[in-house]
């Protein structure tokens, strides 16, 4: 009877799904589909080496050895085919396409382009894409991915990561873990570096994943701020956890999930939010100063009803301003990371990002906070 009872429950919810797919179909509602962000950066495990045979003017052809590693370094070894001489080797960085599906070598690489697929990478011609049925010639197979350790480095770089839970070796909340969305308890990887907001200091260190997936924190520099008794405690337990070396575990998408267990079976969970670097490729800094006080526009941000107003401000090596600051100019876009006071004026370090294919009604440009420079109260 009970199985009779649940196979009816669960053919009614079919149904019901089906006769409103249905309906929306008849009434003309086009159902909307989420815009895809993946790209071959944020969704490939491209790093490690490929080889191949190169087109060459005046010789069979290249053979070629390319290595990409995850900090955006590359290695690039080349020798004609039926050449006595020896094999060149150059060394130099790449940069990401605003696409993320394709990277540039640098000068010494002689700015080669590459698209970048699933095992494989395929040489650009000059006019930025490949002939319609591409040749043998052009593509570099994968012969030696990355160690798995760079992989899960790789994978822990396109987050920051939240921590949601921590427990001790009986399963008990640690106190002050975590701290609440007031202090939050976050961890950035970028390269070899590991900045550790903890619930009162920032730490930051280097950081290395052995093979066996158990990650250690070198921490080398911390900030040095005063909180209450209860928060500096959990500022304490939290580096004691991160003292030893902690075992990684990682599962991806569609909720991307990380938990650090130590030795001792204490254990921290998080939880993973996309960078803006592994969503839209590399950004530049820029300065943005914000006035004071908000003005009506046309097409205001939402949640918004009204608009900030801002100017480019620029600074030299030594941080002292130079230039004069334009006409005040309304922001139709939102800041990441920015809440806006009203009567207080501030002055933004900010990351800008292309998108590269918007959503409908979507801005090509993202702006994500980076830090507060200046901040000043205005009297009305």
């Amino acid at each position: 009877m009970k199985l009779t009872l649940i196979l009816l429950a669960v053919a009614t919810v079919v149904s019901a799904g089906a006769q409103q797919n249905g309906a929306a179909a008849l009434s003309g509602q086009a159902t909307t589909k989420p815009a895809d962000m993946h790209t071959s950066r944020n969704s490939l495990n491209w790093a490690g080496t490929y080889e191949g045979v190169l087109p060459c003017v005046d010789c069979p052809g290249i053979r070629t050895r390319l290595t990409l590693r995850r900090d955006g370094s590359y290695q690039l070894v080349t020798q004609a085919q039926g050449s006595q001489d020896a094999a060149k080797s150059v060394s130099g960085v790449f940069t990401w396409r605003p696409s993320g599906n394709a990277i540039m070598l640098d000068e010494r690489g002689g700015r080669q382009q590459y698209s970048v697929g699933e095992g494989r990478l395929t040489l650009l011609r000059d006019s930025g894409g490949t002939s319609p049925s591409p040749a043998a010639n052009l593509v570099l197979t994968l012969v030696a991915p990355a160690p798995e350790s760079d992989g899960l480095a790789q994978e822990l770089e396109r987050y920051r990561w939240t921590l949601v839970s921590a427990t001790d070796a009986s399963n008990r909340r640690i106190a002050g873990l975590p701290p609440g969305k007031v202090h939050p308890v976050v961890l950035s990887f970028e390269g070899s570096r590991l900045s550790i907001q903890g619930p009162c200091n920032r730490l930051v260190g280097a950081y290395q994943i052995n093979g066996a997936s158990q990650l250690t924190v070198n921490a080398a520099a911390s900030t040095m701020m005063a909180c209450d008794p209860a928060v500096m405690q959990a500022d304490t337990a939290l580096s004691n956890l991160l003292a030893k070396p902690l075992q990684v575990q990682m599962t991806g998408r569609p909720s991307p999930r990380l938990r650090l267990v130590s030795p001792g079976n204490g254990t921290l969970n998080f939880t993973g939010e996309a960078t803006p670097e592994s969503l839209y490729g590399a950004g530049t800094t820029v300065f943005l100063e914000i006035s004071a006080h908000s003005v009506a526009c046309e097409n205001p941000p939402p949640p918004n009803t009204r608009c900030l107003q801002y100017r480019e401000r620029h600074y030299d090596e030594k941080g002292l301003v130079v230039g004069t600051p334009g006409e005040w100019r309304p922001l139709t876009v939102n800041i990441e990371g920015y809440t806006h006071r009203e009567g207080e004026r501030n002055v933004l370090r900010v990351k800008q990002f292309h998108r590269a294919a918007p959503t409908a009604g979507a801005s090509t440009t993202v702006y994500v906070l980076d830090m507060v420079v200046e901040s000043e109260t205005v009297k009305p």
